[in-house]
């Protein structure tokens, strides 16, 4: 083949490419327009800046959501992570065991300690765990709850993105959001900025191996100490991208540990999966990252 012929069929390749690159964002802003939603995902109200342990913004991560139980005259906190109008994930360990009638989700809320009218509370019409959850290992620690009805989006209630298929994000620096336990700074979420780590890492530094399973990934940095505790199971591990938008990495697993000198934070990875997440939320409404 001649030169000629070669620089012609490069040529062609790449239009080829532009054309389906074109074709596909017209699709996603024409999705994105006849939406019934007609909403953005993972739009935060603060732009992005990160300290150790910094405490959260007013209304900075609106899609964090708290769901409080009731198991046996006890009442619990548990964090979630709004998906859609009709549903949080959460991890499944921490709802095991309960009913719709056993929870009530506040959505909106920033400081827990001064609730105000900008919160908003639902009820529960269903909670679906996955059905490969093990008690034993943590795997598939995930867990969906519908709500009794859909929620109307605004800025202190909006959806967090779901993140890009087939990517683990390794060497990306995640977003982790935690409730402080000490020193009566629980009103308000701290977060904290650290590195995802490779599997083979996060396996080398558990002293639950066990626990680390092929669905589990992890952040931080190897010898320091994590601020992220077992309470703060079902919290969401996020990616802020480059335009800005925050993407759901992982559910937080319940076998964290801040007491340790050294410690990672481990999570359930979100990409695993995104399959069983959009099959069981098919009746909801999903925002669109653009």
């Amino acid at each position: 083949m001649s030169l000629k012929h070669t620089a012609l069929c490069l040529l062609f390749c790449y239009l080829v490419v532009s054309i389906q690159s074109i074709a596909k964002s017209k699709i996603l802003l024409l999705d994105f327009f006849t939406s019934p939603c007609k909403c953005r995902c993972g739009v935060p109200n603060r732009q992005a800046r990160i300290l150790g342990g910094e405490l959260t913004m007013n209304h900075e991560f609106p899609w964090s959501s708290t769901i409080h139980a009731f198991r046996n005259n006890t009442a619990e906190e548990i964090q979630g992570t709004l998906l859609n109008n009709r549903y949080i994930v959460t991890a499944a360990s921490r709802v095991l065991g309960l009913t719709p009638l056993d929870l009530k989700v506040t959505l909106g809320q920033y400081d827990k300690c001064f609730p105000d009218t900008s919160s908003m509370n639902v009820s529960v019409e269903k909670i679906v765990l996955h059905p490969d959850f093990s008690e034993t290992t943590r795997a598939h620690d995930l867990a969906l709850i519908k709500f009794n009805g859909q929620v109307n989006f605004e800025r202190r209630i909006q959806p967090i993105c779901l993140p890009t298929p087939s990517i683990r994000y390794l060497g990306q620096v995640a977003t982790i959001l935690g409730w402080p336990k000490k020193n009566n700074d629980q009103c308000v979420g701290r977060k904290i900025g650290l590195p995802v780590l490779d599997q083979k890492t996060c396996s080398s530094f558990s002293e639950n191996n066990h626990l680390v399973t092929q669905d589990k990934q992890c952040a931080g940095v190897v010898g320091a100490k994590s601020l992220i505790c077992s309470d703060d199971a079902g919290g969401p591990v996020m990616f802020r991208s480059y335009g800005g938008t925050y993407e759901l990495l992982g559910i937080l697993a319940d076998y964290n540990d801040c007491e340790k000198p050294e410690n990672l934070v481990y999570y359930t990875a979100i990409n695993e999966h995104l399959t069983w997440i959009t099959h069981n939320t098919r009746d909801a409404c999903y925002c669109y990252k653009i």
